[in-house]
């Protein structure tokens, strides 16, 4: 078996953490359209209904609030459960857009806890859940989706930019950990992408005076959720069997 991912012959079975929407959705349609089996993950899995009307039991819809730890460790264990093992988990699911932001006058302690605790504790508590069974396989892939706000941050996303930052540092520091397991532990960061909630996160920080600092500033243009999608699989993939403990900026040349 190739360290760390799958041979290109064998199924993966993946989880993808808010994998019905937007970014992780279209990982999701990736990672099928390469023969994967995966289980997405969502607080209202009613919203994953056209993804398994299209794919049928090829994807598997679980509900999970990934802020709640033993909800993280309940849903791996059923994923894995139902997909026969694990190879890949890929945390997708964060706060994001007009709900991330907040600026330091008006940040509220439940607004803190709240981030902290989707952004970053999510992917911690779904990869330490995963560890076992990333084990069992011989070894597997963790991608957590960063952002470029983690070296970019922007107006009124203080909190949301620190989470991700964080998860670059939580990114490396697996990587060395799982290494000798076979695991690697990578991090990809989007720029600019277009998403179903992009026009009303503009009509929000527009209406209260803040400038993304990314939006229409990116060489290449906004970017598609397929973009995202393509590195993702690559990590996943046999090809990617010597990256981890990186951060794979995805960002149209914004930071260039």
């Amino acid at each position: 078996m190739i360290t760390g991912a799958k041979q290109n012959s064998e199924m993966l079975r993946a989880i993808v953490t808010g994998g019905a929407t937007n970014i992780g959705r279209a990982i999701t349609e990736r990672l099928l359209a390469d023969g994967a089996r995966v289980v997405v993950g969502q607080p209202d899995i009613t919203v994953a209904t056209a993804l398994r009307e299209k794919y049928g039991d090829q994807v598997v819809a679980l509900q999970v609030h990934v802020a709640d730890a033993a909800q993280c460790r309940a849903f791996v264990d059923e994923a894995a459960r139902v997909l026969g093992g694990l190879d890949g988990l890929i945390n997708n699911a964060a706060i994001t857009g007009a709900k991330a932001l907040t600026t330091l006058g008006e940040l509220s302690s439940d607004d803190f806890d709240r981030m902290m605790k989707v952004n970053l504790g999510g992917p911690i508590f779904c990869a330490q859940a995963a560890l076992p069974h990333l084990r069992e396989a011989g070894g597997g892939v963790i991608v957590n989706v960063s952002s470029v706000n983690a070296f970019k941050p922007q107006a009124g996303g203080m909190v949301y930019a620190a989470t991700k930052a964080a998860l670059g540092s939580v990114t490396q520091s697996m990587a060395r950990e799982l290494a000798s397991d076979g695991i690697r532990v990578v991090a990809v960061a989007p720029g600019d992408i277009r998403v179903d909630t992009s026009e009303a996160s503009a009509k929000t920080m527009a209406e209260r005076g803040l400038d993304s600092g990314i939006a229409a500033q990116t060489p290449l243009g906004q970017g598609e959720p397929n973009d995202i999608a393509e590195t993702v699989a690559f990590l996943c993939s046999g090809k990617a069997k010597f990256v981890t403990g990186t951060t794979w900026v995805v960002d149209g040349g914004l930071l260039a």
